[in-house]
């Protein structure tokens, strides 16, 4: 039998991909490894959103190559690939394929087993979910993006946002559920749109409807709003179901006019503060995590004072940042004579982060002596309903027990800007 090592690099969105790449070559007859010395076909799934990500990347790539046998096949697929397979062909002639985005049967294809391709692409097997954390999982509900942001590549990796079926999402989420998956994490380039390809109108809060009628999964995240098309309807289902995390991950970039205009977000600083107040008056108890981008080309101490102002009177449960990275093809790219220096962009950057550990560390504070519901990731650690797993805070369990996936409350007894101590109440 032959065997295949996967190695996925980058976002969740990602992740899914390679779990549905794994899952196509076991119905062909593979079997998986984690072993990349033993295996006939390696597999790497590669990021390139910015630079580091891509430099991350090549990295991987040319150290699980190094020692690569002239019987071993190497596919290189996913969004570095897409931009750069030409370049990188040549620079590493070690990788036999280079593919784009994952596309359901493209890997059984490029190795020659057609018609198994073809059956894969009729009857699309189950995701192979490769995690340490069986109680979770992401349902990538929609991929590409119909924004023009001036930063962003991902519309030229991705394409244009294409939305699956409502029904199609739900099939995939009972078998989740049927696996054990006990927090389902929706993700998507823009989860706020999804379903404007499909159903003419963003369809977030009928998707949702949906996922709580047809499952019994206790928790459903939102990962990657966009701040629009952030509905009453939507705000006031996550109000009213407990099933739906008290939770928002929506990067808003900036807070200057200017800066938003020149990323092409099409909303004002006065459009972000009216939906973040209307957001916490409509979800009492809603943890907001956001993404900012420091050292935009044009930016000056001014804007990134209305941004740090916007911050504190926010006071964001979660936030985290980044330096503006000059992508090929993005509109930014004419920006570049107005581009901020590293030094003074990293100086706003760290001033930003700092304010909100201040920000962090109060607001966890207030949870010592509450009772909180958490779910256990394993025996000594856990989150709230307002943690998402791996990118945000932790709950240290210092007494009781217990095992991943079961739900337990918890009193706090100790916290810093990121992570609770507690125990066991139940």
């Amino acid at each position: 039998m032959r065997k295949f090592y996967s190695l996925s690099l980058g976002c969740a969105k990602n992740q899914v991909d390679s779990e549905r790449a794994a899952a196509e070559l076991l119905s062909a007859g593979f079997e998986a490894t984690a072993n990349p010395k033993e295996s006939d076909v390696i597999l790497v799934n590669t990021c390139g959103f910015i630079e580091s990500a891509q430099e991350e990347s090549i990295e991987a790539i040319i150290s699980l190559l190094i020692h690569k046998k002239d019987k071993q096949k190497a596919i290189i697929y996913g969004c570095l690939s897409t931009r750069f397979a030409k370049i990188l062909s040549e620079e590493i002639p070690e990788a036999d394929v280079w593919l784009g985005n994952y596309r359901t049967g493209m890997l059984l294809e490029a190795l020659g087993f057609e018609s198994k391709a073809k059956r894969c692409r009729a009857n699309p097997p189950k995701r192979l979910r490769n995690s340490e954390y069986p109680h979770h999982a992401y349902l990538k509900i929609s991929d590409g993006c119909n924004r023009a942001c001036s930063f962003c590549a991902i519309p030229l990796i991705r394409g244009k946002q294409v939305s699956q079926s409502i029904e199609n999402l739900i099939e995939e989420a009972k078998q989740l559920e049927e696996n054990g998956v006990k927090e389902l994490s929706l993700i998507a380039q823009d989860l706020s749109s999804y379903g404007v390809d499909l159903y003419k109108t963003a369809s977030l809060e009928k998707l949702l409807e949906a996922l709580l009628k047809n499952t019994k999964i206790p928790w459903l995240r939102l990962m990657y709003l966009y701040p629009m098309h952030i509905t009453d309807g939507l705000l006031n289902l996550m109000a009213k179901e407990p099933r739906i995390c008290k939770y928002a991950d929506m990067p808003i970039q900036h807070a200057s006019d200017k800066m938003l205009k020149l990323m092409r977000r099409k909303y004002s600083e006065k459009d972000l503060r009216s939906l973040l107040c209307k957001m916490r008056e409509k979800v009492p108890g809603i943890t907001l995590r956001t993404t900012v981008l420091l050292g935009f080309p044009g930016e000056t101490h001014n804007d990134f004072e209305k941004l740090m102002n916007l911050v504190d009177d926010t006071c964001f449960e979660l936030l985290g940042g980044f330096i503006w990275s000059p992508e090929n093809g993005t509109s930014a790219m004419k920006l570049e004579e107005k581009r901020v220096s590293e030094k003074t962009a990293r100086i706003r950057l760290d001033a930003l982060i700092e304010r909100q550990e201040e920000i962090s560390a109060e607001k966890n504070r207030k949870l010592i002596g509450q009772t909180l519901d958490v779910i256990l990731d394993s025996a000594t650690q856990a989150r709230t309903h307002g943690n998402a797993l791996e990118t945000d805070d932790i709950v240290n369990i210092s007494k009781g027990s217990g095992k991943a996936g079961e739900f337990k409350k918890v009193k706090i007894t100790n916290a810093t800007a990121h992570e609770l101590d507690g125990f066991f109440v139940n």
